[in-house]
């Protein structure tokens, strides 16, 4: 129980850290790692002055928060790891001219690369990938610089949230503590119109309403088949698979359709592709091996037999001065060796590096683990901190009641209309963080405490934090920045910007409107 009395001058107090993080990196444009370490300060001190947290209970929060921590961390590092031995190899521009050469009409071409092809890589790889490896390419066959990025934007951000092996899926399941085979299918069935609604608008993108009435059934079928397998993967326990095979399935339908559309003119294109005797098998194979061992290991009888292999630390029972209680966690935040995404990941890139290194020079064979080692720890050592600080933060809040004083505020405020704004506080965090994953780990919890105090859905709300977070990728300063430094429109952010947040505002929109009645 919560006996901290619901006032402005609490409710500011509580909310402070929050503040403290958005004008930092809003206003003062700070890293997201000096900001993060500044609000989790904030906020420790917040809760024992005022608050009733004791030293043994901060402690404890802070070990939560870096145990979740590294539950997601794994993740993001095996997956970018995964990527760089990919690409240093080359199979990552084998890949991409492969599905280059599917056709030569560029509606088509448009929504295959920017639309399907995208999402693919999302659910490979993520945290941007997408946007850096797929507007290039567009724009090497003759894209629009500013067409190829917001292309990408808004037609991968659909498939954030279940891409990268999971990780914005987990840390919404994990700080919410809603069963993954509950919240899945859920999510997955809320992001059936926003498949749809992006499809439609990258299209708008290229060639504006003549390019929606001209493929308009091609998006309608493919649409509907990446939504349909999203929610199976979800279905049958597979969220780690859902945006990769959801995309494979769409990219499939898109081919059909580039058959049917192809025409005899020769593609103009601005570069040729490298020349490579790499097939377009060979540089699958970590990827193929990837979807294999996942699903291998979520077979019942293996998954059974390998499920207490695990590392997870226990915390007691604490309760604040003021009496606000935090639960006994047993196993907090369980990285199961033998299902956890991570080993999944660096065992598929070791597979592609062994793989690669038999089919490349000698040369490029003994600089492909060590570039890969460098370039996964020059991309991931920023991102590493900034999450860890913000996820001991949001444990501080939370552990101490902060979080629970704040949904109090929120809900008197919005009252039944709130399922409405549940996804724009989503698009909140990652537009503030960049990321997915950091949004739920802000705001999941104080989203299921409101859902809790309107007697509303949590289930539903928890699942509109996250999509609402996935598809506010497409408006989030920071993949902006890394579309437009690959295109040659460095410094030219905010046009970019001013193209994709009419789309990205719309779908979030839907999405509220289908929460509310659901809800």
């Amino acid at each position: 129980m919560n006996n901290m009395l619901l006032n402005i001058e609490n409710w500011i107090l509580a909310i402070s850290p929050v503040v403290i993080l958005l004008v930092g990196i809003l206003l003062l444009r700070w890293k997201t790692s000096r900001v993060g370490s500044i609000a989790l300060l904030a906020a420790t001190l917040v809760a024992y002055c005022f608050f009733g947290a004791d030293a043994r209970l901060l402690a404890f929060a802070n070990c939560k928060g870096l145990s979740l921590s590294l539950y997601v961390l794994l993740i993001i590092w095996g997956a970018i790891f995964l990527f760089n031995v990919a690409d240093k190899a080359g199979a990552i521009n084998v890949i991409g001219q492969t599905i280059r050469g599917i056709s030569n009409d560029k509606l088509i071409q448009c929504l295959l690369l920017a639309w399907c092809f995208s999402s693919l890589l999302q659910g490979l790889a993520g945290f941007g990938v997408p946007v850096a490896i797929v507007a290039p390419i567009m724009a090497a066959i003759g894209f629009e610089p500013l067409t190829a990025v917001a292309a990408c934007l808004i037609g991968h951000s659909w498939s954030i949230s279940f891409g990268s092996m999971g990780s914005s899926y987990n840390s919404i399941q994990l700080v919410t503590k809603i069963p993954g085979e509950i919240i899945g299918p859920c999510m997955a069935l809320l992001f059936a119109v926003p498949i749809f609604a992006t499809g439609l608008e990258v299209a708008h993108i290229y060639r504006g309403k003549e390019g929606i009435k001209k493929c308009l059934l091609p998006i309608l079928s493919t649409a509907l088949s990446m939504s349909i397998l999203l929610w199976l993967m979800n279905f049958i326990g597979t969220p780690q698979l859902a945006s990769l095979m959801a995309a494979a399935g769409g990219c499939a339908v898109m081919a059909i359709w580039a058959s049917i559309y192809k025409k005899t003119a020769t593609v103009a294109s601005s570069a040729k592709p490298a020349k490579t005797d790499m097939s377009f098998c060979l540089a699958a194979t970590p990827y193929f091996a990837l979807i294999l061992i996942s699903i291998v290991t979520q077979i019942p009888a293996i998954r059974t037999c390998f499920s207490g292999y695990y590392w997870g630390l226990s915390y007691p029972e604490m309760q604040t001065s003021l009496g606000y209680i935090v639960e006994a966690a047993l196993g907090y935040s369980k990285i199961k060796f033998f299902s956890h995404p991570a080993p999944i990941l660096f065992l598929s890139a070791l597979i592609g590096y062994f793989i690669y290194s038999h089919s490349t020079t000698e040369e490029n064979a003994r600089e492909l683990l060590p570039y890969a080692v460098t370039k996964t720890i020059q991309k991931c050592i920023p991102t590493s901190v900034g999450i860890s600080t913000m996820v001991m933060m949001a444990l501080v809040m939370s552990d101490s009641g902060m979080t629970n004083l704040i949904a109090e505020g929120v809900a008197a405020a919005f009252g039944n209309y709130y399922p409405l704004a549940s996804p724009f506080i989503g698009n909140l965090g990652t537009f503030i963080t960049g990321s997915n994953t950091n949004s739920n780990i802000m705001f999941g919890a104080l989203q299921y405490e409101i859902a809790t105090l309107l007697g509303k859905s949590t289930v539903f709300i928890a699942a509109a934090q996250s999509v609402g977070g996935s598809l506010g990728v497409a408006m989030a300063p920071s993949t902006i920045m890394m579309g437009a430094a690959n295109v040659g429109m460095t410094g030219k952010e905010n046009i970019i910007l001013s193209k994709t947040i009419k789309y990205c505002l719309l779908n979030i929109a839907l999405v509220g409107l289908a929460v509310w009645i659901f809800a």
